[in-house]
């Protein structure tokens, strides 16, 4: 039995077993130990409910003399709070921060890899459920070793099946970053400047962890005017060795991290099925990985003066939340991690980070983390990356490292990044196979006048409406594009569901809006839908399946129906050499980027080769299939047969009922309207 067979018929656990550190159910460590190892206590003071409520309060007080709270609401909060203006940060050394920067690049590396597993195990089993929506890999170098968290354990589980299978045996690190993302699931929902700005940053990520693995990047003491990087060091020192699935429940998490023997070895930390993980029959909870990685330390009883040896850091994909960064600083601050480096360069605040803290990590729910939440608000300002080819204009500052310019916010990046680095990496000669470039050329100067608005201008306060009354225009229409059309306004995924019915609970939750109500605005009848609020909050996301019967008709049903819907799609001329004409046009220009399009070319000048599946077609191929069937008329059938997906066109027939209608009626909705609104951008996880 397979490795994703063993998934599908005992679940993910039994499976990433193989290679797991014993596990067994135990609760998660709310207090660091006090042994005068200099890990301090909570103060005594107010309970962790009341500082709860006085963060809220922090966070929407308005300063005297002011009209507006410090922290606007961005996206209607799915994008959580920030300043007005913000500190963009541009490209910069990382002199100094050498493992920072690794963790960083490597958990870019590992994010890609988790996309890309996700999407060869849909390959194998089309049926298999959609993953969290993940959207960051945090890593930590804790005593010459690496440990990594995502958000969702079951992205954890989907790496490992995946390069389990394809490498026959327990993965290494290096055969786990071999699998990549495609480029059509990795662009998806990214305006043109933002896929750039991903793959450039991907490539030079890629081209320094290849030194790393070749022994060039990282070596004792650094190399061509690098400074010393022992997460480098790390990631490099057995290379052979598989990666090792470790749980916050292992009964030997503390040997793990600790032990001489594990130096150099690569974990992944899951929560496990202890407190706070994933529950018999409900699905995985998201956890921001810093959390994840903090807990590591609390479980383990770590003591940073007794049990921590050389350089203690944390960093991956995003900078931290506001929450996180407190969180990071309170272990540094006040439980005695003083070793600790992160970036203090905070992102947006999120009101279900901090929950999640209290839920977590209530030891450190008290006036100095409330401290910690207020200097940010009062005192700084959030962070934002700048590209990874902006340059920072005149009249930038040195601020905190690097090069700072205080812009407006709605200029902030749709991607909350790590700020990119200055430097860079290529292939050299035969006799320095790795070359580093200290300070790479960037392309073009930032400039207000011509820069890309990114999360759009915050507002005071989102408008919610009063008890029973409705969402505004602005409002309905998000909610049911993003159920009708999904974020990129052709097909919604199930993260775009999820999202929509997080939008949908708290207008009804917090508005009092009706089920009836929110279900005539995406088109839903109102039981159904309420039925999927009620279990969307109780029980966290649910896999979606849309259904013709429980859609409501926006108009009666025209009675005329002349065949059988089989026979309607075997009417109409044979396809002619205009049809192919226009089909072979719309393949060439995707043949780049299209590995479908790809193989009917193959296909096509060869003249051998299987059928290919008309479902996984570009979605622009499919809506020109759908309009030539529509008009001129052509049948199913020949279109089929000059596509090479099936001789009688009974697969071709299916993707157009089930896919090419919908895709051509959206984009026909949406022609000679209002420019769309683009929603997929850096929200929060799991539309928390």
């Amino acid at each position: 039995m397979t490795l994703l067979a063993m998934q599908r018929s005992v679940g993910n656990t039994a499976v990433v077993q193989m290679i797991r550190t014993g596990a067994f159910p135990g609760p998660v460590v709310q207090r660091m130990p006090q042994d005068g190892s200099g890990a301090g206590s909570s103060s005594a003071g107010r309970a962790p409910g009341e500082i709860m409520k006085e963060i809220k309060s922090q966070i929407k007080k308005v300063p005297e003399g002011a009209d507006e709270p410090l922290m606007k609401e961005y996206g209607g909060l799915r994008q959580g709070r920030a300043h007005a203006e913000m500190d963009m940060r541009f490209p910069r050394s990382k002199e100094g921060q050498e493992a920072q920067q690794t963790l960083t690049e490597t958990s870019v590396l590992l994010f890609d890899s988790m996309k890309g597993a996700q999407e060869r195990a849909r390959v194998q089993d089309p049926e298999v459920e959609e993953e969290g929506d993940d959207r960051e890999v945090q890593g930590m170098l804790i005593n010459d070793r690496l440990v990594f968290a995502s958000n969702f354990d079951a992205s954890v589980d989907t790496l490992v099946q995946v390069g389990s299978e394809e490498a026959g045996a327990a993965p290494t690190v290096e055969q786990l970053l071999a699998i990549e993302q495609s480029e059509e699931g990795r662009s998806r929902g990214l305006r043109n400047h933002e896929q750039r700005n991903t793959g450039e940053k991907l490539a030079s990520y890629r081209r320094k962890n290849k030194a790393i693995i070749d022994g060039q990047r990282g070596t004792p003491g650094g190399e061509q005017g690098r400074g010393n990087d022992p997460a480098a060091q790390a990631l490099h020192a057995k290379l052979s060795q598989p990666v090792i699935v470790l749980d916050l429940h292992s009964e030997n998490l503390r040997e793990m991290l600790t032990d001489t023997a594990h130096e150099g070895r690569v974990f992944l930390l899951r929560f496990g099925s202890g407190p706070g993980g994933a529950k018999q029959g409900r699905p995985d909870r998201s956890v921001h990985a810093e959390q994840k990685l903090l807990l590591a330390l609390s479980a383990a009883g770590i003591r940073p003066q007794h049990d921590v040896r050389g350089p203690l850091a944390i960093s991956g994909k995003y900078r931290p939340c506001m929450g996180c960064a407190a969180a990071l600083m309170y272990y540094r601050e006040r439980l005695g991690f003083g070793q600790l480096s992160f970036n203090p360069n905070y992102g947006h605040f999120f009101q279900s980070s901090v929950n999640s803290l209290y839920e977590h990590h209530r030891h450190m729910i008290d006036e100095h983390y409330l401290g910690f939440i207020r200097h940010m608000v009062e005192e700084e300002v959030t962070s934002t990356p700048a590209g990874w080819n902006e340059g920072a204009p005149e009249g930038a500052e040195e601020r905190r490292g690097g090069p700072t310019l205080r812009v407006p916010g709605k200029y902030a990046s749709r991607q909350a990044d790590n700020t990119p680095p200055n430097s860079d990496a290529e292939d050299g000669p035969e006799d320095m196979p790795y070359r580093r470039i200290p300070e790479r050329r960037l392309e073009r100067t930032w400039e207000q006048e011509t820069a890309h608005i990114g999360i759009g201008t915050g507002a005071a306060q989102t408008t919610w409406r009063r008890t029973g009354e409705t969402l505004s225009p602005e409002q309905a229409r998000e909610l049911h594009d993003l159920w009708n059309l999904g974020s990129d306004r052709r097909t919604p995924t199930e993260a775009d569901w999820h999202r929509a019915l997080d939008l949908a609970g708290q207008y009804h939750t917090q508005q009092g809006m009706t089920y009836e109500y929110l279900g005539g605005v995406v088109g839903r009848h109102p039981e159904k839908f309420g039925s999927m609020i009620a279990k969307h909050l109780k029980e966290g996301p649910q896999r979606h399946v849309p259904t013709r019967s429980s859609k409501i008709e926006s108009r009666p049903r025209k009675r005329v129906k002349t065949a059988k819907e089989d026979k309607q799609f075997i009417q109409g001329g044979k396809i002619d050499d205009d049809g192919k004409a226009a089909l072979t046009a719309v393949i060439e220009r995707l043949l780049p980027r299209s590995s479908w399009c790809q193989a009917w070319k193959q296909r096509h000048d060869t003249g051998t080769g299987p059928d290919l599946k008309p479902i996984k077609a570009p979605d622009e191929l499919l809506m020109k299939i759908t309009e030539l069937r529509e008009n001129p008329g052509y049948d199913v059938p020949s279109m089929s047969q000059f596509l090479y997906t099936g001789e009688n066109g009974d697969n071709l027939r299916k993707a157009i009922s089930r896919k090419g209608k919908k895709l051509l009626g959206a984009r026909r909705s949406t022609t000679g309207g209002p420019a769309p609104v683009d929603y997929d951008g850096d929200t929060e996880m799991a539309g928390l």
